[in-house]
């Protein structure tokens, strides 16, 4: 890992976001104290927990963890799951009863209090592992995938729930993904990762409008990456941002910078509400996606407007 430097805030939730290699899950061991770091410093509420030749043990950091693959005890139920941190950390009588079932009732399980993880459904599983996570109220819950391995329904359903029980407790998060819906639908704030190293930094909405570079606008969502045949210039468009239309009585438009220009509609698909569009237009190196509400025959010649104010300049 190199050239990542950030201060989150208390109570953000931080998704690091990147594909396979990138470098997201090394980083939050490194944040969690299970690598050790060569350079630089770790600090977590004020309290210096990494930096060269010393490290805070993870047990002593006061974080939470939550795994893809849940990591439950098998041979404890889901009372003894939750209790389990809080037991080494001291607590217990009544006032480890009330925190475990003021926990589960957060995630609304507390009728399951004397099932074992394999009387469980994942979505359950996983309720309770991130139950036992936040019961210690720890300064900062670090999360690996947690929702990779349940059904599309599921997972949807978790990200509304985990971002609620985060909020309504102010806890900080650190939540690896690859999947850059559940980093927008879910982050304040989302780190892109590239090789090890910090590609971009900040909120969704401006890695999605303003991507400092090719690889951040194409991760962050389908993206035309527009480039005229011979240039080395390139500007990036979203297709919601594109126009079909039909006329040419537009206003204040820029013919000579590309505004408008014409295709050939390649492909149309589907998408429920929606068709998507692929347009061949000469003089780009790459066809042009969009989406419209009307279905087009395929061959059609199509006009499209590319407003100047929605492109992007990306580096060459």
């Amino acid at each position: 890992m190199a050239g990542v430097d950030l201060e989150v805030e208390e109570g953000t939730f931080l998704a690091l976001l990147g594909p396979s290699g990138c470098g997201k899950t090394t980083l939050l061991q490194v944040i969690a104290g299970l690598i050790s770091i060569d350079d630089g410093k770790i600090l977590i509420d004020g309290l210096v927990v990494s930096e060269k030749g010393r490290e805070l043990p993870t047990e002593k950091r006061n974080i939470g963890m939550v795994f893809q693959d849940f990591a439950l005890w098998p041979h404890m139920n889901v009372f003894e799951n939750v209790a389990f941190g809080l037991k080494i950390r001291g607590m217990k009588g009544s006032e480890l009863k009330e925190r475990v079932m003021e926990t589960l009732a957060i995630f609304h399980m507390e009728e399951y209090i004397a099932r074992f993880p394999h009387e469980l459904s994942g979505g359950q599983k996983q309720r309770i592992a991130m139950a036992r996570a936040i019961a210690p109220r720890p300064n900062l819950i670090l999360m690996d995938e947690p929702l990779s391995s349940l059904d599309a329904g599921l997972r949807n359903e978790m990200r509304y729930e985990l971002v609620r029980i985060f909020k309504q407790l102010n806890m900080t998060v650190v939540y690896v993904t690859h999947d850059q819906l559940e980093a927008m639908s879910m982050a304040d704030q989302i780190m892109i990762l590239k090789n090890g190293r910090c590609e971009q930094f900040g909120t969704p909405e401006s890695l999605y409008y303003e991507p400092v570079s090719e690889y951040v606008a194409k991760f962050m969502g389908p993206a035309n990456i527009l480039q005229i045949k011979g240039m080395p210039e390139k500007k990036c468009i979203r297709p919601d941002d594109v126009q079909m239309i039909f006329s040419e009585s537009i206003k204040d438009v820029d013919y000579a910078s590309h505004e408008i220009v014409r295709g050939e509609i390649m492909q149309c698909s589907f998408q429920g509400h929606k068709y998507r569009y692929l347009i061949h237009v000469p003089e780009f190196e790459q066809p042009i996606e969009l989406v419209h509400p009307d279905k087009i025959p395929t061959g059609q010649q199509a006009m499209l407007h590319l407003p100047h104010q929605k492109c992007r300049n990306l580096p060459f």
